[in-house]
């Protein structure tokens, strides 16, 4: 199943993508460059030329492991609408409900409507069963 999400960093910077869970295995790809200038945008995803391969329509994946591998906790100010990831390579701060500054692009997943992607209206209610699948070990 695909969850759509958003890669944050600091207090301005977002970039959408989707949630892939299978099994046990969880990945992050990002599919638009979001808010982010080039530099700061292969700096982030630790990929040079990350960018053009963006802005060409490629998806860049920014991890994939097993969920035992993996910690989430949502802080309180993001109202388990997103929290941060600790995986073994790198922390990702996630977002499940849509920043104020970037849009979903939905055409770029061929995606027509928006009902046309697995999804829960309440951004919050996926982030409490994201918690409960990495921390509690429960099935999707």
């Amino acid at each position: 199943m695909i969850f759509k999400a958003w890669l944050l960093n600091g207090l301005f910077h977002s970039a959408p993508g989707y949630l892939s869970i299978e099994g046990d295995e969880i990945a992050f790809s990002l599919i638009d460059t979001g808010t982010f200038g080039k530099k700061k945008f292969d700096s982030m995803v630790n990929k040079e030329g990350a960018f053009e391969e963006i802005s060409e329509g490629q998806n860049i994946e920014v991890f994939r492991t097993q969920r035992s591998n993996a910690n989430f906790h949502s802080p309180w100010y993001m109202f388990m609408g997103g929290g941060v990831l600790k995986l073994p390579n790198g922390t990702h701060k996630l977002s499940f409900m849509q920043p104020q500054n970037t849009k979903f692009p939905y055409q770029r997943l061929g995606i027509i409507r928006e009902s046309d992607i697995t999804d829960f209206k309440d951004g919050r209610e996926l982030g409490k069963r994201f918690n409960a699948y990495i921390n509690n070990n429960e099935t999707w």
